[in-house]
């Protein structure tokens, strides 16, 4: 008996004493573990191409790239790469396998997979749910970048060793210039170059192969939806409603404009689409984000979104509030209320036939 044991969320260790042979309880202190990298740094030159191809990919496509990240360890040598992938897919970004692809990873002969880098398009940097279950069997750092239509970007990292996720520290993994460390405290070297992670570089380069490695995809598309031709319109009122704001700065969801669920998706792929957007959306952290209860109802205005566009103009154009759009709504559905009962008086006065309702429409 040499090995700790758990049982029942109880560490224990071994015990040989006069009086018994087995094992007993070991105080275990709790707190958040640690795992520090020793190899070689990668370089911000190294760094800059992955920022040159995703500024230029997110430009051309909008949808999410993803480089990987190799590593030589007698060598102490990185290097990045975007093997052959599908863009087009928006909230996704998948590798394709293949010949193509294991013919580029042999020119890495004495290289290990030792991290991913991905972006978000223009939603801030965060690791997904789906992030999580791609990048827990894949040991070294993991990244994603975000606000790519920003001027500077967002950064979000993490390490990944045997299934187990960890903080990353960046003055462990990147380059920085030696005389930082006789100018700036030690705590403060992470924070100085996260600020640099996130600087466009000045002038954009990368291998011209990782363009040729985007290979489009182009599918059919389906969908169920027909427009009704009339619209019976009710006004709701419910504790929580609508979006919550806790600043002014603008909110936006990374999608692609007109993109609807393809036919030949799986219902796995849509599942794992939807949670990346889900995961945005109902982040209590972004400036405005809905419920799911709220999220549920929004199919309608997802599909046709030509029905908010006008609100949408109208908002942004006369600076109009979250309680000012609720109170003139009241008023403008009060005035109707008091015009249609106004009509109805009238009629009544020169015996016309009244309508059954004030709003004289289809009800859904």
């Amino acid at each position: 008996m040499n090995n700790l044991i758990i049982h029942k969320d109880k560490v224990y260790k071994p015990i040989e004493s006069p009086f018994y042979n087995g094992y007993e309880p070991v105080d275990v202190d709790e707190d958040e573990p640690t795992l520090e990298w020793k190899g070689g740094k990668i370089p911000i030159a190294v760094w800059n191409q992955v920022l040159s191809f995703f500024k230029w990919s997110y430009d051309e496509t909008h949808s999410e790239t993803q480089v990987r990240l190799l590593y030589h360890p007698k060598d102490n040598h990185w290097v990045a790469w975007a093997f052959p992938q599908e863009h087009g897919t928006g909230m996704t970004a998948k590798e394709i396998d293949g010949d193509e692809k294991d013919k580029q990873r042999a020119k890495f002969a004495g290289y290990t997979a030792c991290g991913t880098v991905h972006h978000h398009c223009s939603s801030g940097a965060f690791q997904s749910s789906v992030d999580h279950n791609n990048e827990i069997s894949q040991d070294g750092v993991h990244i994603t970048v975000g606000n790519m239509d920003k001027d500077m970007y967002d950064i979000h990292a993490r390490v990944c060793r045997k299934g187990v996720m960890y903080g990353c520290s960046y003055s462990q993994w990147f380059e920085y210039p030696e005389e930082w460390d006789g100018i700036l405290p030690k705590r403060f070297i992470s924070a100085a170059l996260e600020e640099q992670l996130i600087t466009p570089p000045s002038e954009s380069s990368f291998p011209e192969e990782w363009k040729e490695n985007l290979i489009k995809v182009e599918r059919p598309v389906h969908s169920t939806y027909k427009p009704r031709s009339n619209y019976g319109y009710q006004t709701h009122h419910y504790a929580g409603a609508g979006f919550r704001k806790t600043n002014t700065q603008p909110y936006s969801v990374p999608v692609q404009s007109n993109l609807s669920l393809p036919a030949e998706y799986t219902l796995e792929e849509k599942k794992e689409a939807m949670r990346k957007v889900i995961d945005v959306v109902t982040d209590e952290k972004q400036d405005c984000y809905l419920s799911i209860d709220e999220l549920s109802q929004c199919y309608i205005y997802a599909i046709v979104p030509d029905i908010i566009e006008g609100l949408f103009q109208m908002i942004r154009e006369y600076g109009i509030e979250e309680q000012e759009f609720t109170e003139i709504i009241d008023e403008i559905d009060n005035e109707r209320l008091d015009q249609k009962e106004m009509e109805l008086d009238q009629k009544h006065a020169k015996d016309e036939p009244l309508d059954q309702s004030p709003y004289a429409h289809e009800y859904y």
